[in-house]
């Protein structure tokens, strides 16, 4: 996945403007000025175009998860060495990315870390480029969690900036705590990871099982260009999915 040249000798495949294509442009040395319908941001009120080619796709995802960690590590005044390191372990272990790949990622983290660009002004637009696909918006936020909690712990700053990124994502409170809950031990975790109060009867648990195992199937996720390095993680949502599914049923003797 050395998409960093590959991007840079096609020329991305598209126009990113905005903040993301700020970010990426700056990693890439691209003379963005030299193009100002390139560097402008899309006036108010209109969407970007919708990003089609399943290469481009897998560049904004990578782009979108490094620059989002970026502001995250950020988002209490500093990044550490530890978030930094936190994150190379992320990509390392739970990614599976060789050191040169790595490098690559970092170099987005990077100049997303020094960038002026709002965290929200990135989930926008990449909402709107992977064209508002709840199933790619919702892994998004699962890794971002994942990253947080690389240290083995959820801190306050981390956990209000993943609710800002999810609001902006158009994600309800409860659609934010089904996706909490993958991550954070609590109370009636079975039923928030498939998004349903206690009181729900058995068809009504049976339909959420089923309607999360349809949208959130690897097999989906990738065809909807989410990168294949991610599709351990989203094997891992399954197996929680299923396993919530199991508890209740024997709690409940269905």
């Amino acid at each position: 996945m050395a998409f960093l040249g590959k991007a840079l000798g096609a020329g991305l495949g598209f126009a990113l403007g905005g903040p993301i294509g700020a970010i990426l442009g700056g990693v890439l040395g691209h003379a963005w000025d030299t193009d100002n319908k390139r560097r402008q941001y899309m006036p108010s009120g209109e969407d970007w175009p919708e990003v089609e080619d399943t290469f481009d796709r897998q560049v904004l995802f990578y782009t979108g998860l490094a620059s989002l960690a970026a502001k995250m590590a950020k988002a209490d005044g500093r990044v550490t060495r530890d978030e930094i390191e936190a994150f190379d372990r992320f990509l390392s272990f739970d990614l599976g990315l060789e050191a040169d790949e790595r490098r690559n990622i970092a170099r987005i983290f990077n100049e997303a870390k020094n960038s002026p660009e709002e965290a929200t002004a990135i989930a926008l637009q990449f909402k709107q480029l992977i064209g508002y696909q709840h199933e790619v918006l919702d892994m998004m936020l699962e890794l971002l969690f994942k990253i947080a909690l690389a240290d083995g712990e959820l801190h306050p700053n981390e956990e209000n900036f993943l609710q800002q990124v999810a609001t902006v994502f158009g994600f309800n409170h409860m659609q934010y705590q089904n996706i909490r809950a993958l991550y954070v031990k609590e109370d009636d975790r079975p039923y928030k990871i498939l998004g349903v109060d206690r009181g729900a009867s058995p068809e009504e648990i049976k339909q959420a099982y089923h309607k999360l195992v349809r949208e959130y199937h690897p097999d989906r996720l990738q065809a909807k260009g989410v990168p294949e390095d991610f599709i351990k993680i989203a094997n891992e949502k399954m197996a929680e999915i299923n396993s919530a599914y199991d508890q209740i049923k024997r709690e409940r003797n269905f």
